[in-house]
């Protein structure tokens, strides 16, 4: 009886470890199977109107000093104050200056008397030659002197060169300054830059191709974020997009490449117009259309960073195309761009019909067998 009961637990703990090990198995081998999520490359991927981030520069700008030393005793400007061209910033004490602009009047006077004099008696031939000239060097060079001081007197004052917009001051009144001491910053506002930064390859494919007339760029900018009320309780920061674009001009571009990355400096001209309140250091997005470039210009695609595996040992750059035929991926390199609100711009590398993985690529691995994720209704 003892012996039967023995086989018979033998028998049932058998059947429980083979059962363990098939349900294993069976784990192990759906396990290989790994559902990605997808997204097809169309036709919407090619972006024919490109926006690119810009930052708002001052057109003309200039830290004003003054070229002599001094005590500064007019300053009276603050920062953010609109100047006109021509108008009096700052001044220094002048009276040192003014004495000696007097003495050079005076010996102007004297050494002007004295050469008239000598140029009538040389002319009856009584002094000498050298006299004569002796004269004529001295009204010179006091005339020199004269230059010098009316200038020394122009110095103590500090005008503005150009209409403006007061952007720093950085002294007071009654200091004594140092020549070449920067007293204030202007920026003008007559115009300002807009600045972006262009990949090489997008460079290449505006050669002799004008800016203005094919691209037809334009500038918009952003309202600052607010604080508003939701329910009358809750404080929620806002922003909102103003609706107007303006047009702006090509202006200049960059022969060298910016540190740190593979794009160059392209500089647009604006024109503010009165209503606009626009400031050095705003952001901004610049608007080109791309359709004018026709077959030159290449398709750009649009990819979450979800979907980009970067390789630093072969410093590479790829995604993972399916194949739905065989329900296997397969690595493609592809070339990079600009950073957008969406995602990363590839260049190059992808072709309209491609199924690349849109989730978790760095977690796929050559030769894994794969199949697309489809939602379920409570998924």
């Amino acid at each position: 009886m003892k012996s039967a009961t023995l086989s018979l637990l033998a028998v049932m703990l058998s059947a429980t470890l083979t059962g363990c090990g098939e349900a294993e198995s069976a784990i192990s081998q759906s396990a290989t199977v790994r559902p990605v999520k997808l997204m097809t490359i169309d036709d919407n991927a090619t972006q024919q109107l490109r926006v690119f981030p810009a930052k708002i520069a001052a057109s003309q700008q200039a830290d004003l000093a003054f070229r002599i030393n001094g005590e500064l005793v007019t300053l009276a400007l603050s920062e953010g104050q609109r100047v006109e061209k021509g108008q009096l910033l700052a001044m220094l004490d002048d009276r040192d200056a003014k004495n000696a602009l007097l003495n050079a009047e005076a010996n102007h006077e004297l050494a002007d008397v004295d050469f008239q004099r000598k140029q009538e008696l040389y002319k009856r031939k009584l002094i000498s030659k050298a006299e004569f000239d002796t004269a004529k060097a001295t009204l010179k060079s006091a005339q020199a002197a004269l230059f010098t001081a009316r200038d020394q007197l122009a110095y103590t004052r500090l005008v503005a060169p150009f209409a403006g917009t007061v952007a720093k001051v950085n002294l007071d009144n009654h200091q004594m300054i140092q020549a070449t001491q920067v007293v204030l910053s202007l920026q003008g506002n007559q115009q300002i830059d807009v600045q972006i930064q262009v990949p090489e390859s997008l460079l290449l494919s505006l050669k002799n191709v004008p800016f203005d007339e094919a691209l037809k760029p334009l500038v918009r900018f952003h309202a600052p974020k607010t604080l508003s009320l939701e329910n009358g309780f809750t404080p929620a920061l806002t922003t909102t997009p103003l609706p107007d674009t303006y047009p702006v001009q090509y202006k200049e571009h960059a022969g060298k490449v910016s540190p740190g990355s593979q794009t160059y400096e392209v500089v647009f001209s604006l024109t503010p117009p009165e209503t606009l309140n626009v400031l050095p250091g705003m952001s901004a997005e610049l608007l080109l259309d791309m359709s004018a470039l026709g077959a030159t210009q290449q398709a750009i695609t649009v990819l979450p960073v979800s979907a980009i595996v970067r390789s630093d040992d072969s410093n590479t750059t790829q995604v993972w195309r399916y194949h739905p035929e065989s329900s296997s991926l397969e690595p493609v390199k592809v070339q990079l761009g600009q950073v957008r609100t969406n995602g990363i711009e590839v260049i190059s590398g992808l072709e309209k019909g491609d199924q690349i993985v849109a989730v978790g690529a760095n977690a796929i691995k050559e030769n894994m067998e794969v199949k697309p994720l489809r939602w379920e209704r409570g998924v």
